[in-house]
Order: structure tokens, then sequence, then C-alpha cells
């Protein structure tokens, strides 16, 4: 593809092509590998050329038959971007971000991205969905966002889509056990399907939605966690990261804050008898808006590229950083319930 995503993200660089044409490869100045999808690759590299460690899944997910492939394991990536901190391109992308809007006036990714002001209304009651051609990456309303109709209309507590129906951390277990004390209707592969559109049914009938990661890993916060902040339930968060570096206070309940799911049962029907409590965990739309997708480590990539003064790097040993450097994961859950 060209450099159109970049210019509609407004990224401060715009002239990188991508392209996913084998033929360049030895044209190319940055060669972006997704890990698991990396069996065999040219060879005859580039000195020039920067490899970059592409990854979206947990560790727990890696393609470990590929990862021990010496030669792709040792010296061998320049760059790594995924959805850790840590890495050199931290990447939301298609997960979303939520991000502040006085980041407009003094936030170094605000100013990359030369934001536009004329999209901001200060209204709490304005829903920010829907991504505008004008406006390109950011969530703009096109209808207004009534709260009290919005919660008169929330009949159900909690609902939960998955789509794996077993886990190593054993999450499912968590849910049976909360299910002992307050209603959850779960949907997907593993039970029924929604009656109707999931995301729709989400925004009009319930309170909740269970946003529980399938791994828990340090900075692992997936499109779960986007859902429900996009069809404006109150998200329960259940997974490894630490959710503050990705969520104003009160815009979440993060299962780990309790001492159990009969705990959590209780805090939320009390939730569920106030709709003044309820109504806060939506004072976020004053402050923040949603961006999916997060166009932000595209752009970083493209700077990246173009910056001839960054000193070479390379990752000894991609395993030990993945697997053990910040990025090591919790096996087993059970011990928080």
């Amino acid at each position: 593809m060209a450099d159109e995503p970049l210019v509609k993200a407004q990224c401060p660089i715009k002239s990188c092509l991508f392209t996913t044409d084998i033929s360049l490869i030895h044209k190319s100045d940055v060669i972006v590998l997704h890990f698991d999808t990396l069996k065999d690759f040219p060879l005859n590299r580039q000195s020039h050329q920067r490899y970059v460690f592409y990854h979206f899944e947990s560790p727990i997910n890696t393609a470990f038959d590929i990862m021990d492939n010496p030669r792709f394991r040792y010296d061998y990536f320049n760059w790594t971007m995924t959805y850790r901190r840590d890495s050199d391109i931290f990447l939301r992308d298609y997960y979303g971000s939520l991000v502040a809007k006085t980041s407009i006036h003094n936030d170094t990714r605000a100013e990359r991205y030369n934001y536009n002001l004329k999209y901001i209304n200060d209204s709490l009651y304005k829903d920010q969905t829907v991504i505008t051609d004008d406006m390109p990456g950011i969530e703009l309303s096109q209808r207004q966002f009534d709260l009290t109709a919005l919660i008169k209309g929330k009949t159900k507590m909690i609902t939960w889509f998955v789509g794996h129906c077993s886990t190593p951390i054993r999450r499912e277990e968590y849910v049976h056990q909360l299910s002992q004390y307050v209603s959850i209707d779960v949907y997907g592969d593993c039970t029924r399907k929604c009656p109707s559109q999931c995301d729709e049914m989400l925004r009009s009938h319930y309170k909740f939605y269970l946003a529980f990661e399938n791994s828990w890993c340090p900075d692992y916060v997936t499109e779960k966690f986007i859902r429900p902040y996009l069809y404006e339930a109150i998200p329960i968060l259940l997974g490894g990261a630490d959710y503050s570096k990705f969520a104003p206070p009160n815009s979440y309940i993060n299962a780990r804050d309790f001492d159990s799911p009969k705990q959590l049962a209780e805090y939320l029907l009390l939730l569920d008898q106030s709709d003044s409590l309820y109504a806060s965990y939506f004072s976020w739309k004053k402050d923040y808006y949603v961006s999916v997708p997060d166009m932000f480590g595209w752009c970083e990539l493209c700077r990246m590229s173009h910056d001839n003064n960054l000193p070479s790097k390379v990752y000894p040993d991609i395993k030990k950083w993945w697997m053990s450097d910040a990025g090591e994961c919790e096996p087993d859950s059970t011990k928080y319930f």
C-alpha cells in the first residue's frame, strides 16, 4: 500500500511506502516481520536494513518452533513492534486506545499528529464511535449520547463475548464463580450466538462487559478492553496489565481489586441499584475519546525509519526479551480467586 494510511492519520512524516511485494525486499529500508507467520525468508540481507519483530499475540500463544530457530532467535531483529510498552514501537492498532482530549494541547503524541481542534466537544453526552474522513483517525460523534436514556434502557447486568472456551489461566472459572451471584449472559463459539448484532446488543441492554484476557501478561490489553468503551458499557477487566496506563480512573472495574468473585458481584449489584454511581463511570467521556484504529505505532515506525541519528541496535536473543525480559506471563490466575 502507499502512504495513504499515514496521510489519513496525519502522521508527522508521511513519506513511507508500505508494500507486501517480496520482490522489493532488497530495496526496502525496514522489514516488518509478522513473527508467527515467519517460516522462511530471503537471505542476502542488506547491511542498512532494519528487521522488525512484529507480534500481537501474547508469549503464551507464540509459535515456539519459529522462536527456537537459531536463525531468527539470535542477532536477527533490530526493533520490536508489539503491544508491550517497552517495545521500540508501542503498537495498539486495531486494539484501540483512549486518548486524552487535553493532549491536543500539550502531549507529544498529539503534536506529532497535528490534530485539528474543531472536533472537540466538552459535553459529557457525546458518543465517539465514528471515524470521519475530514478528521482521519479521530472518533467523532454523529449522535447525541443521552446517559439517562441509556441507563433506563439497560435491563440486563453482564455479558461476555468469548471465542476461547478454555484457557490456561482459567478465566472461565472466574466467570463461573461470578455467575453464582449475578446474572451473566455468555455468547460466542462456546455457547450461543447473539440474538441480534452483538455490539449493539451490548450498547442497548447490558450494563457491564467482561473484558477478560486469555493470557495474563504485562501490557497485554486487547480489543476486549476497548469494546465496552465503544459500546457504552462499564468494562470489568481481568488480566496481567496495569490498566491505569491504558484508561482513566473510574472508567473501568478491575476484578483483581476484589478479594473474590462474590465481593465483585456485591459491588456490581450496588452500582445496578444506583443510577448516579453507575453514571459516574461514564465521566471519562468529558476528557477522552476512543481511537480505533490507533495508528500512532505506524506513525512512529515511519518517523524512526527516517531518523538517521538513531543508534544501531540488535536483539541478541529475541526469545529472552519476549519470554522473560519484562514480558513474563502469569501461568495460573486461580490464585486470585
